[in-house]
């Protein structure tokens, strides 16, 4: 025979002696396996979909993983080692996890339903604090800018005036108009307590010292237009003030070449009594 032919023949003896050999090894391997069979299902009774399966055993000295999932009706269907223990764990995102410990034997279909429980989740207590107003028409303005502010006066309402909107032909007066509107057409409110105009220094002669005391207050919020309507809707503007509470004794003092200013403030040991006095030159 030539070189050719007897290497093509003894192909052809090992094909025909492998093949038989691993086809009877595969037969075999599938002898020494079970099957494990059922249905994952809920609280409800209804069958979870992609519920997860995953079974942990140990061939040959060398562990071994097997995972799968659900079908939609909450079936599966698996092989597992025969004659040798396997734990079996059942789990789902939002439910407890279940474990078994089962022996299969061998070519055995062995069923195993579980319903799995939902797992209840306590969440922390959650603190939502507001630091800005939904409102976009409204402006907070913080209070110690009044004292460092470049004016003569030093008042409140040389904050105001530098506001979009708000304009005023006296640098040395108090008054304010906002949208091109009139002096007296603006509200005011201290502690939600509104200031009408009558009792307030008649327009063109409220010079030097404003109403508003900028040493005792807290908190100034201003709308040039669109505010809410517990202030009214006939006027241009509205400067919500808000004074003190004060908690523990302070107090200031503040001299210039145009003037001063004192301010006491404290509280009673039981946070019942409370004082702010202000005094202006």
């Amino acid at each position: 025979m030539r070189p050719s032919s007897v290497y093509i023949f003894l192909r052809f003896v090992a094909l025909f002696i492998f093949v038989p050999a691993t086809f009877v090894q595969s037969f075999a391997q599938g002898k020494n396996e079970g099957i494990i069979y059922g249905q994952i299902t809920g609280d409800d009774g209804k069958g979870l979909y992609q519920a997860k399966i995953q079974v942990n055993d140990t061939v040959n000295g060398k562990p071994q993983v097997l995972i799968a999932v659900s079908k939609k009706d909450g079936s599966y269907e698996l092989r597992v080692p025969a004659e040798s223990p396997v734990t079996i764990t059942f789990s789902m995102l939002g439910y407890i996890h279940q474990s078994a410990h089962i022996i299969v034997k061998t070519s055995e279909r062995h069923n195993l339903n579980v319903r799995l429980q939902i797992q209840p989740t306590q969440l922390s207590t959650v603190v939502i604090n507001e630091r800005l107003d939904r409102t976009l028409n409204v402006t907070h303005i913080d209070p110690k800018s009044a004292a460092v502010i470049p004016s003569v006066s030093g008042n409140v309402e040389a904050l105001i005036k530098s506001q979009p909107g708000v304009s005023s032909n006296n640098e040395l007066s108090s008054q304010y108009s906002v949208r091109g509107g009139n002096y007296d057409e603006n509200l005011v409110y201290v502690n939600d307590i509104e200031i009408f105009r009558p009792f307030l220094v008649r327009a063109g002669q409220q010079e030097g010292l404003s109403f508003l005391n900028s040493d005792l207050i807290s908190s100034i919020t201003f709308s040039a237009g669109g505010f809410e309507a517990k202030y009214g809707d006939k006027m241009s503007s509205v400067l919500d003030i808000r004074y003190r509470q004060p908690t523990t004794f302070s107090s200031s003092v503040m001299l210039s070449l145009l003037g001063g200013s004192f301010h006491l403030e404290g509280a009673s040991r039981n946070k019942k009594f409370t004082w702010l006095t202000g005094i202006r030159q």
